[in-house]
C-alpha cells in the first residue's frame, strides 16, 4: 500500500535544500511517495505566467521550473513516488483572484470556486494540466483536487444549464469532472487520476452511471480522531461498485484548527488508528491502493499559516510508524512529541515555536492577569491613580517578558529564513509574534509611566 505524504506549498513552501531532509527523513519512516500542491508555486508560464512562481506570485520566490525538475529527479533517484496535485475546480483563489480570472469565478465575490459553464474555464484549467504534466513527463499518479467546491450551480449560466439535466448541479460537476479526466487520459493513457471524494459523497449513483468516472481513484478522507471517526457503509457500498480502487486520506498536521502553532502529537496518530482499523474491517471488500498523509499549511489560500513543517515532524513520524509498525507493538511505541536531532530537520525552529508559545502564554498571563487587572487596568491609568510601588512589580515583568520576545523573534526569524520564503517568514512573525511584541511595549510604556507619577490622591 503507497503510503503518500502531503505537501501543502501554498503555506511555507519549503526550500529546496530543507526539502530533500524532509523527503529522506520521512522516506525512513516509512514514506513511499509525495504529493506536491503547488498553487502558485509552480512555474506557470506564457499566458498562465501571472498566477504562479515566474512573477512571484505567492511572494516567496519559490520555485524555478529547474527546482520543480530538481524535485522530482531527487525523488526518482530515491525510489520515490512524486504526484502533483493541481486544483481545477474548487480552492481556485491563487487563479481567480486576479483580475484577468474574476469572469470566470461562480460568484461574484468569492475567488474559491471556478464556473463550469463559463467560456474560457475549462481552457484555463487544461492549460494549467498540460503545463504541469509537461514537467514531469514520467508522472504515474495526477490528482485534479476537486473537493470543497461551496458554491455549485449558483450563476444563472450554470442554474439555465442544471435546469435541462436530470440530475442538474450534481450533472454538471461530474460532465466537468469527465471532460477533464478524458483530457488528461487522451495525453497521458497511462496515468492514474486521483481526486478527493468529498465533493462525490452525495451524488446518486445512478447518476454517476450517466458518465464515465472509471478513469478516477477517489481519496476519502477523514481527518478525525478514533472517537469521532465516522463512515458510511452505504458511502462504501457505491464507492466499490463505482471505483475498482480507492485511497485513503488522514492527517498528520494542519487540521486541529486553522490557526494552531502546535499540536498534539496523539490527536493525529488517533486519526490514524482510526484508518487502520477501517482497513482492516473492510479489507475484504475494498481495494485501498494506499493512504495520502495530508500536512495542511493553510485551510484556504487567504486563510492564516497554521502547523509549520518542522514542528510537526514529530507527528509524521509517529503517524508513518503507526502505519508500518509490527503487529505486536503497542501504539506507545510510535508516539513521539520530539525527535533525536539527527531525524528532525528544522529542529532548531520548531523548538523556537515551541518556546514561544509558552512565552506567549506568559505575557497573556501578565496582560490579562490580576496584577494589571487590580493595580493599572485602564480607568487607573486614564485617571492616574496608580501607586508606583505596586506597579514596580508589573513593569518588571513585563521588561523581561519583553526581552525574551525581542530574542526569540530575532530566533525565529533566522530559522524561519532557513526553511522558507520572505513572505511566510513576515507572515509568520507579524501574525504571531508582532502582536505579543506590541502589546508588551505598550505595558511597558504605561506601567513605566505610572511608575514615575506619585500616588493618586483622587479617583
Amino acid at each position: 500500500m503507497h503510503r503518500i505524504v502531503h505537501l501543502d506549498l501554498k503555506g511555507a513552501p519549503l526550500k529546496i535544500p530543507y526539502l530533500e531532509k524532509v523527503l529522506l527523513t520521512a522516506q525512513s519512516w516509512g514514506a513511499t511517495g509525495f504529493l506536491f500542491e503547488w498553487e502558485d508555486t509552480f512555474p506557470y508560464s506564457g499566458e498562465l505566467a501571472d498566477i504562479g512562481s515566474q512573477k512571484d506570485s505567492g511572494g516567496d520566490g519559490m520555485y524555478s521550473m529547474e527546482e520543480v525538475q530538481h524535485i522530482f529527479q531527487f525523488a526518482r533517484d530515491n525510489g520515490l513516488v512524486a504526484i502533483q496535485l493541481v486544483q481545477t475546480i474548487g480552492h481556485l483563489e491563487f487563479v481567480l483572484k486576479h483580475p484577468k480570472y474574476i469572469p470566470l469565478r461562480e460568484i461574484p465575490n468569492s475567488p474559491a470556486v471556478l464556473c463550469p459553464s463559463r467560456e474560457g474555464s475549462q481552457d484555463l484549467v487544461m492549460k494549467m494540466v498540460d503545463q504541469t504534466l509537461d514537467a514531469q513527463p514520467d508522472a504515474q499518479f495526477f490528482h485534479i483536487g476537486a473537493d470543497e467546491v461551496w458554491h455549485k450551480a449558483v450563476c444563472s449560466d450554470c442554474q439555465n444549464r442544471a435546469s435541462t439535466r436530470r440530475y442538474q448541479g450534481d450533472a454538471l460537476f461530474l460532465e466537468y469532472i469527465q471532460d477533464l479526466t478524458l483530457f488528461i487520459k487522451r495525453k497521458r493513457p497511462n496515468l492514474t487520476i486521483l481526486m478527493w471524494d468529498d465533493m462525490l459523497r452525495s451524488i446518486n449513483e445512478d447518476a454517476f452511471k450517466a458518465y464515465s468516472f472509471l478513469n478516477v481513484q477517489p481519496v476519502y478522507w477523514n481527518y478525525n480522531t478514533i472517537d469521532n471517526f465516522r463512515t458510511d457503509h452505504v458511502l462504501w457500498q457505491k464507492y466499490t461498485k463505482l471505483f475498482p480502487k480507492i485511497w485513503a486520506g488522514s492527517a498528520f498536521k494542519g487540521a486541529n484548527g486553522s490557526c494552531q502553532a502546535l499540536s498534539p502529537v496523539c490527536r493525529y496518530v488517533s486519526n490514524h488508528e482510526a484508518w487502520l482499523r477501517e482497513f482492516s474491517i473492510y479489507k475484504e471488500s475494498i481495494n485501498f491502493v494506499g493512504i495520502i498523509l495530508t500536512g495542511w499549511s493553510r485551510y484556504d489560500h487567504y486563510a492564516t499559516l497554521c502547523e509549520l513543517m518542522p514542528v510537526m515532524l514529530p507527528s509524521l513520524a509517529s503517524c508513518l510508524k503507526l502505519l508500518t509498525k509490527e503487529d505486536h507493538l503497542g501504539i506507545e511505541h510510535v508516539i513521539r512529541e520530539y525527535l533525536p536531532p539527527q531525524e528532525w530537520p528544522g529542529e532548531e525552529l520548531a523548538r523556537c515555536v515551541h518556546s514561544f508559545v509558552i512565552l506567549r502564554e506568559r505575557c497573556t498571563n501578565l496582560l490579562h492577569g490580576e496584577m494589571v487587572s487590580t493595580w493599572l487596568n485602564p480607568w487607573q491609568v486614564e485617571r492616574g491613580y496608580t501607586v508606583s510601588i505596586h506597579v514596580q512589580s508589573i513593569a518588571y515583568s513585563a521588561r523581561i517578558l519583553l526581552e525574551e520576545a525581542k530574542n526569540l523573534s530575532q530566533s525565529l526569524s533566522t530559522h524561519l529564513h532557513s526553511v522558507t520564503g520572505k513572505r511566510s517568514k513576515e507572515e509568520w512573525l507579524r501574525s504571531n509574534v508582532t502582536p505579543i511584541l506590541t502589546k508588551m511595549t505598550e505595558l511597558c510604556e504605561v506601567a513605566e509611566n505610572a511608575m514615575k507619577r506619585d500616588a493618586g490622591i483622587r479617583p
